[in-house]
């Protein structure tokens, strides 16, 4: 009694596809309207890929960003107030940290101006020291041996913490750490530790509860809500008794530290930072603001005293911790970025392993160029995102014509990322200059000036250059026309990649 002319069905299906396909649209023009190119590349797919683009965006193309910075400000406000200890230990670090604000006349500088207007919350620090280790092999074992001299609490956060080798040595390292009695709380990422994250080494870990050892996934997972599959958290941090910091793009893996059994196909080369001083107290803020996030109810015990000892002074660099995120700084990534090259008068260095931050900041690359900027930018040879790599080369040919230079790292696939401007500031994290960094992912950078670590990050400058061969408009227009059809395509993905 059900049944229907074969005629009556099709226009039924039909309708009910068409019905979705224009709820979708009206959703990307409602949501998406602050940016243009986004808005287009979508409308674009769902219109000419029916029920494949429709899909597509439901996993990829929803972010719920505005949600995500509601549900992040307000757990934010539970981390004040002297209704708890985490309130009052937050309270009387930033009263002490007055004192170690920038002097009148390092305020009055143009850079300092730029970035107190565009980061008021997050106010640069004299006092600290900063030191530069070089890939997995120099920052493992330095972060190892703070580990085993913890003696309050230790705090980590890591896009990748594998199973392996490396892996395995930091969890037995703060396991033993836990049973001496330091609290240990560890965040990983649930996309970025996939793999290690449904090994039996892993699954341990999370369900043993053991005393003082904490450790919990980021924004795990969902099929219900594959939106969290775009928001990602890409820091990397450790702290140590509050006073000890490492910040940078390391994650922990064998392939960091170049292990026998990794092909050396797979060896990463990468940039970290130890710091100590004022602006550790900083790192903790933002490791927290993740811890509350992540748990998802009010911890009014959340920290120790000791999280936040008493600041002192280290050394003579100027730190300004920037972590960007919905409900940390939005876009705050795209803002430092868009700020270096425009405050740049003779020097602007990047060094990246994906280069796709959309037409605006390539054009504003060019105008720097164009002013007389040294603009140069080294990316690996051989990336381990082949479509990203296609999608970063189709803005290759513009960037030439506009003088930039663009340094192809060669041997083991680069994955640091720093900036540095005119030899004088910079700043280095996890952030890489692209649309996920600039828009979706929580990143933590922090911005330096002053002491040793300025000639010693242009010195790494100097190596990696060195290293690198110089991209010339011959070599790329010998391309094959496949690859750059293929480079064509892929720049339309650009505002997912």
């Amino acid at each position: 009694m059900w049944s229907l002319p074969g005629l009556t069905w099709d226009w039924l299906w039909s309708g009910v596809l068409v019905a979705l396909h224009l709820a979708v649209m009206v959703h990307i023009l409602i949501s998406k309207h602050e940016n243009p190119q986004q808005s287009t590349f979508w409308l674009l797919l769902v219109a000419f890929v029916p029920v494949f683009g429709v899909i597509f965006y439901l996993i990829f193309g929803i972010t719920r960003l505005e949600h995500v910075r509601s549900v992040v400000l307000s757990l934010k406000d539970t981390l004040s107030g002297e209704s708890s200890n985490a309130g009052r230990n937050f309270d009387r670090v930033r009263r002490e940290l007055a004192a170690f604000r920038i002097t009148p006349e390092q305020a009055n500088s143009c850079r300092m101006r730029t970035l107190d207007r565009l980061f008021p919350e997050n106010p640069a620090l004299n006092g600290n020291h900063l030191e530069m280790l070089r890939d997995g092999t120099a920052v493992y074992p330095r972060m190892l041996a703070d580990i085993r001299e913890a003696q309050h609490c230790i705090r980590m956060q890591s896009f990748i913490l594998n199973s392996d080798e490396v892996g395995q040595a930091f969890m037995a390292a703060l396991e033993e750490r836990a049973q001496a009695g330091v609290d240990v709380k560890v965040l990983f990422d649930s996309f970025g530790s996939f793999k290690s994250y449904f090994s039996h080494y892993f699954r341990r870990c999370l369900f043993l509860r053991q005393k003082n050892f904490q450790i919990r996934a980021f924004s795990p997972v969902n099929l219900f809500a594959p939106w969290k599959f775009q928001l990602r958290n890409h820091r990397k941090l450790l702290i140590v008794d509050g006073r000890v910091a490492y910040v940078g793009g390391v994650n922990i893996s064998a392939e960091n530290e170049r292990l026998k059994r990794v092909p050396p196909s797979r060896y990463i080369h990468d940039l970290h930072c130890r710091i100590t001083g004022p602006a550790v107290s900083q790192f903790t803020f933002s490791f927290f603001h993740d811890w509350v996030y992540t748990i998802r109810r009010h911890w009014r015990e959340c920290t120790l005293p000791e999280d936040f000892p008493v600041p002192e002074k280290t050394g003579d660099a100027t730190l300004r911790v920037l972590p960007s995120g919905p409900g940390n700084i939005f876009e705050g990534t795209r803002q430092l970025f868009f700020s270096a090259a425009a405050l740049a008068e003779k020097e602007l260095w990047i060094l990246t392993p994906y280069l796709v931050p959309g037409g605006d900041y390539i054009d504003a690359l060019c105008m720097a160029a164009a002013r007389g900027v040294s603009v140069r930018i080294v990316v690996p040879a051989v990336n381990n995102h082949f479509l990203v790599d296609c999608a970063a080369h189709n803005y290759y040919r513009k960037l030439l014509d506009s003088g930039v230079i663009i340094y192809e790292k060669r041997g083991i696939f680069s994955h640091a990322k720093a900036l540095l401007v005119d030899s004088e500031w910079g700043f280095m994290g996890s952030s890489n200059c692209d649309s996920r960094s600039f828009r979706l992912n929580f990143e933590l950078d922090f911005c330096f000036e002053g002491s040793d670590f300025v000639p010693d990050l242009c010195n790494q400058f100097m190596r990696e250059f060195a290293g690198s061969r110089k991209l010339t408009r011959m070599r790329l227009a010998r391309r094959k026309l496949w690859r750059k059809m293929l480079e064509y395509f892929a720049a339309l993905f650009s505002p997912v990649l």
